[in-house]
């Protein structure tokens, strides 16, 4: 039994020793300018308990394709964007402004497993290059349940959906 154990445990190293680094892509250039396909406040993505702006772009090209077929082509790229509220800021008497940047993603529909797939990434602001999230976090397991369409919440992005109903 202690060998076979030895024997499991040696293959288990083995392989995490070969298995390849987190894929990475490229940070798309002029996110800023894309579309947007939704954009809320206060609407926790990761159970943080500060209220926070939320945008989501869309790349020109799927927004295209999405406004003529109603579907993501592969290679969309949905961005999030995640800034802190600010309260109170001058000459504001009341009400919550965007502040720093708190996050940044993306969400691409690039089939890394298999047809129809989508896998996250995750990058500092400003950065060139961004990291695939595993695949066993919750982000993917959420997306899969409660997306409305193709693990993307488009129920949260009516301007998307408005678009296409034109």
């Amino acid at each position: 039994m202690k060998a076979t154990a030895a024997v499991v445990l040696f293959l288990l190293a083995a392989a995490l020793a070969q298995a390849p680094a987190p894929a990475t892509m490229a940070v798309p250039a002029g996110i800023a300018a894309w579309p947007v396909a939704g954009a809320s406040f206060a609407l926790s993505y990761e159970g943080t308990a500060k209220p926070s702006f939320n945008t989501v772009r869309i790349d020109p090209r799927s927004f295209a394709a999405y406004v003529k077929t109603g579907a993501f082509p592969a290679g969309t790229v949905l961005a999030l964007e995640v800034r802190a509220a600010r309260t109170e800021v001058a000459p504001a008497k009341g009400g919550e402004t965007e502040g720093a940047v708190l996050s940044t993603s993306l969400h691409v529909k690039d089939e890394r497993a298999g047809p129809g797939t989508w896998t996250f990434y995750t990058y500092q602001p400003g950065a060139a290059r961004a990291t695939a999230v595993p695949r066993t976090r919750s982000c993917y397991t959420c997306h899969a349940q409660e997306a409305q369409q193709d693990t993307a919440f488009t129920q949260f992005y009516p301007s998307l959906t408005e678009a296409r109903a034109r």
